[in-house]
């Protein structure tokens, strides 16, 4: 039941970050330019002024990083829902970097909601990912329904051809072999 509950949270929780990381490069990033008005080059060669068409926008990289959590549940590989949340994540550092380089730097003032939404987004991703990972028990572990005192016989293993089944005794009969 836990476990369950603990998918269906990690479940909620990384397709609400995954609507929240697109839907961030729609927002004002930074002195009233939206995010899909910055281009992903300039996050490499630092940030300019000027527009970007649709395909190369930080909308792109946003995506990515919301198709691969949708990939993701599909499957149900929650690696690639942390993959997805580094990618949102990397893209706000280097815009983040590159705006920090520009003759306006980063002031509180001019910041948009846009790079908050998207950092929380790709956070609450890898976060959604560590929480949906089921812990189960150790393999290892002796079954409950077992009493402790009985152990299969030696024989009784794979790969061995015969046994008795008896129980194990920690006193041994005298002129019996297990």
């Amino acid at each position: 039941m836990v476990i369950s509950t603990r998918k269906l949270i990690g479940l909620a929780l990384v397709v609400v970050a995954a609507v929240a990381a697109v839907w961030s490069a729609f927002l004002d990033w930074y002195g009233g330019r939206n995010g899909s008005d910055i281009r992903v080059q300039d996050l490499f060669n630092g940030i300019t002024l000027q527009n970007a068409d649709s395909l190369g926008s930080l909308a792109v990289p946003l995506a990515v990083g919301a198709v691969l959590v949708l990939a993701g549940i599909i499957v149900w590989w929650r690696w690639l829902w942390a993959v997805g949340g580094v990618v949102v994540l990397a893209t706000v550092i280097l815009w983040g970097a590159r705006q920090a380089q520009t003759p306006a730097g980063l002031h509180s003032s001019a910041m948009g909601s846009g790079p908050v939404m998207a950092a929380s987004a790709g956070a609450a991703m890898l976060v959604a990912a560590v929480i949906a990972t089921a812990r189960g028990t150790r393999t290892d572990q002796q079954p409950a329904d077992l009493s402790p005192e009985w152990t299969p016989a030696t024989g009784t293993q794979v790969g061995q051809p015969e046994g008795t089944g008896e129980p194990a005794s920690p006193n041994p009969r005298p002129g019996h072999t297990p």
